[in-house]
């Protein structure tokens, strides 16, 4: 087996070697240089076998998209997607030996699964017109990697690359990836005519990369935002939850707010509506930017105070107050994801995060709180309390850091398996029962009160500790 494994990368390090144009390998052989030329991509051996495979079977084969955007940023790509000019049945043909999922034929596309990795590997083509402005009602295979590329969203993910021919770059991806630029491939109205989705595509990448969006192509987002409509509630849920839990988010949402309010048009009036020293936008992306990446905190940081501008009264004094903005914040960031059809358990956890924003815990009450809403709720919710004091100022900075303690105090109860709910404690119902409880409500009531006493510290959590307090009670 091994002697075979070699054969095969002798095999495809000779066929590569011949392909090489010597001219172009002096500049292109890998990814983005320090001085504008590139270094050498560092590919998994999957990768460099399924190019080696439709190579040696006399086609043209291509690491394109995301991969190759990746590789050019210094980044470790999360899976590779190829192109080729092999039709989906010869692509089989090719990969012998090796699984094949047929995941997308009309498109072209078969999966290859290969030493643990799964790649995409779709023939070039040419979509046809977009008449629900999201998928192409057809096909056609081409020949040609540019015309594959000239069908793709934005020009970093309309680069190709192969390790013997360099990068492929027709549309000016490699630049536009050192500016730090999204630019649209082509016409950029027709590219978000063709399927709105990529307009939250465009503020994903955005959130991900930290690039700016260029002026025409953040034009076309805007104007063709009406059509995002015509998008299922799941692909759109798809994109922004990838957005939120990127490392750059807030500064994309900050420079690019408008393209998130095609999305969640219930978020617009918190911009520019006073609030401290910034308005209500800016706060809440502040405390989003001081949230772990943590999906439902970060729903939560962005609704926290979305009820503020419907709530907002002034008073005689002049100054403008939101009282029980928290009911109407909870009501927005409910309808908000029910109607992008969220994961039960993300609404649920989303919600109740925005529900219980001014819950008071404190070392005195951690442990009911670890109890009443439960270990994984109050964690994130003592993050989530912590980021908002962080954004609020310097003294808001050092309460947050208490809140952190906390935390930390919080994870070491759970941790230890200390008792939270009644079938932790030492002495359960069956020990009363031997006591003289009868099996009714009193006998619920009984370890609940137990309990409440462990939670206080007020009692330790002993089986003669409590069976001596259940006495008592029961003598009562």
């Amino acid at each position: 087996m091994i002697g075979q494994h070699l054969l095969l990368h002798t095999q495809w390090i000779v066929a590569s070697e011949a392909l090489i144009d010597k001219q172009m390998s002096r500049f292109y052989n890998g990814g983005m240089g320090k001085n504008g030329g590139f270094a050498r991509f560092d590919l998994p051996e999957a990768v460099l076998q399924a190019l080696g495979m439709l190579t040696r079977a006399g086609f043209e084969a291509w690491l394109v998209g995301g991969c190759v955007r990746d590789h050019c940023l210094g980044r470790v790509p999360g899976d590779y997607d190829i192109a080729t000019s092999a039709r989906p049945r010869e692509a089989q043909a090719a990969f012998s030996g090796h699984r094949t999922l047929e995941t997308g034929l009309a498109h072209g596309t078969v999966t290859l699964l290969i030493a643990g990795r799964q790649m995409e590997v779709t023939t070039f083509r040419k979509d046809g017109a977009y008449s629900d402005h999201r998928r192409p009602d057809s096909v056609r295979f081409v020949d040609d990697l540019t015309e594959d590329l000239a069908r793709r969203d934005f020009t970093c993910n309309a680069m190709a690359y192969h390790p013997a021919r360099g990068l492929r770059d027709p549309f000016g991806g490699q630049a536009d990836c050192g500016q730090g630029l999204l630019r649209a491939v082509g016409e950029p109205y027709k590219r978000f005519e063709e399927d709105a989705l990529r307009i939250l595509r465009g503020l994903r990448f955005a959130c991900q990369l930290g690039f700016a969006i260029e002026e025409n192509t953040l034009s076309a987002m805007m104007d063709k935002g009406g059509l995002l409509s015509a998008v299922s509630a799941e692909r759109i849920a798809e994109e922004l939850n990838r957005a939120l839990v990127s490392a750059r988010a807030a500064e994309a949402l900050r420079r690019y707010p408008q393209v998130l309010f095609l999305a969640l048009p219930e978020l617009a009036p918190m911009l520019r509506m006073p609030c401290r020293q910034h308005d209500v936008w800016e706060h809440s992306l502040r405390t989003l930017d001081a949230t772990p990446p943590d999906l439902a905190i970060r729903w939560a940081a962005l609704y926290l105070d979305s009820g503020k501008p419907h709530a907002a009264q002034a008073d005689p004094d002049g100054v403008t107050r939101s009282r029980g903005h928290q009911a109407i914040s909870t009501r927005l960031a409910e309808q908000a994801m029910d109607r992008l059809k969220q994961a039960r358990a993300l609404r649920e956890q989303a919600v109740a995060l925005v529900r219980h924003q001014n819950e008071r815990i404190g070392p005195d009450n951690l442990r009911i709180c670890l109890s009443r809403l439960g270990p994984d709720l109050t964690l994130k919710l003592l993050q989530l309390q912590r980021a908002g004091l962080a954004a609020h100022s310097p003294l808001g900075a050092r309460q947050a850091a208490r809140l952190e303690e906390l935390y930390e105090e919080g994870k070491r109860i759970v941790a230890a398996g200390e008792a939270l709910q009644a079938r932790d404690l030492k002495a359960d119902g069956r020990d009363l029962m031997a006591l003289g409880y009868r099996q009714d409500a009193r006998l619920g009531r009984t370890l609940e009160r137990l309990l409440d006493l462990v939670l206080r510290g007020e009692l330790p959590n002993d089986r003669e500790a409590l069976l001596d307090r259940a006495r008592q009670m029961l003598d009562k």
